[in-house]
């Protein structure tokens, strides 16, 4: 006769016991389980490739920095990425929006609002003025004889 454990381990364990669960649901359990691993194993592997793809990242960004630097120049160097290990926002160089360590609204991908507010506001003055002079810009485009 089968029995429930009265026990349980949470924690990392080298083998747990599926004695009581039927086949059918055993070999379900493993299918299940085996996709996990995989997931697990492909998304560990993209981290490693992020990494590794912003250290040398880092390190060309810093190689150029210090050479602009050395033969004299001012020199800002900025750079972001979204990566599987987040957001990285970088900026380096010798220049005093370097040494702020801030990126503007556009370094940081946020998109300018402004032309858009500018743009709506004179349609907006269009339309109040031909609301406001009602008759006379009708009559201006419809011409005096014509009928709608």
């Amino acid at each position: 006769m089968e029995h429930t454990p009265a026990k349980v381990n949470f924690g990392p364990a080298p083998t747990i016991d599926l004695s009581g669960i039927p086949e059918k649901e055993r070999a379900q359990m493993l299918a299940d389980y085996n996709n996990k691993v995989l997931d697990v194993s492909a998304k560990a592997h993209q981290m490693k490739v992020d990494s590794d793809a912003l250290r040398a990242t880092l390190n060309s960004l810093s190689n150029t920095t210090n050479e602009a630097a050395q033969d004299g120049n001012s020199v800002t160097i900025t750079h972001t990425q979204q990566t599987s290990i987040g957001r990285t926002e970088i900026i380096m160089g010798n220049t005093d929006q370097a040494k702020t360590g801030k990126l503007t609204r556009s370094q940081t991908g946020e998109r300018d609002w402004t032309p858009y507010y500018i743009g709506g506001g004179l349609l907006a003055l269009v339309l109040i003025a031909a609301l406001l002079g009602g008759g006379c810009l009708t009559s201006a485009l419809m011409g005096p004889n014509r009928v709608i």
